[in-house]
């Protein structure tokens, strides 16, 4: 993980950060967002364009993002499915899905306690890591 000045560690992922600058460029100018990242627009353009940030870069552009207010758009239960399938690359594929399955089950009761109805892609992502019911002809 790549660290920056005084030891902070950059954590969200590149391609988080890269579609997040992308969709500000393609929603204001190139220009605007260099000048809100304090980046020249040719190095947020080669970023876009998939250029690797210096850790000090990276972090600025995850700052950035927090000042953005993060994320617009729910989250999408691929990208998390494809995310834990990469962080969880030691394991087996029984034990990712398992992770995943108690990981679905951990955000619907944390929802749940306190009081509050799971968002819709919660729920997906439940159904998504629910076991398959076996049917009256299924043989074992």
């Amino acid at each position: 993980m790549p660290r920056a000045r005084g030891g902070v560690v950059a954590t969200l992922p590149i391609p988080l950060l890269r579609d997040a600058v992308a969709r500000e460029a393609a929603r204001s100018s190139l220009r605007r967002v260099a000048r809100e990242l304090a980046m020249s627009p040719n190095g947020v353009r080669d970023f876009v364009q998939g250029a690797t940030p210096r850790g000090a870069t990276r972090l600025k552009v995850e700052r950035w993002l927090v000042t953005k207010g993060g994320i617009e758009r729910p989250p999408n239960v691929s990208q998390f499915v494809r995310l834990l399938n990469e962080l969880a690359g030691d394991l087996s594929p029984t034990q990712a899905f398992e992770l995943g399955r108690h990981l679905a089950g951990l955000l619907v009761e944390s929802y749940e306690e306190r009081r509050l109805t799971p968002p819709r892609w919660v729920r997906e992502l439940n159904r998504y890591y629910r076991p398959a019911a076996r049917t009256g002809g299924d043989v074992a």
